[in-house]
């Protein structure tokens, strides 16, 4: 199986969910993105990362381990 990489999202940018109204910033904390695993290599999950970071704040990338067979 190929390594499989997802992104974490600081989640600490102001969002503004509709035009008129407040930015909020969510106070759940960090985020990790759904990800198909068949385009979850490192190369795509950069790509993924830049666009997610400007929504999202600061984002890292995680290598997924199952802890399960």
């Amino acid at each position: 199986m190929q390594d499989i990489y997802v992104v974490v999202a600081e989640n600490d940018k102001p969002i503004n969910l509709s035009k008129g109204k407040k930015a909020f910033i969510d106070t759940g904390g960090p985020l990790i993105f759904e990800q198909y695993i068949k385009t979850a290599d490192l190369e795509n999950i950069k790509k993924r990362r830049d666009q997610l970071s400007l929504r999202y704040g600061k984002c890292r990338i995680a290598k997924l381990v199952f802890l399960d067979s």
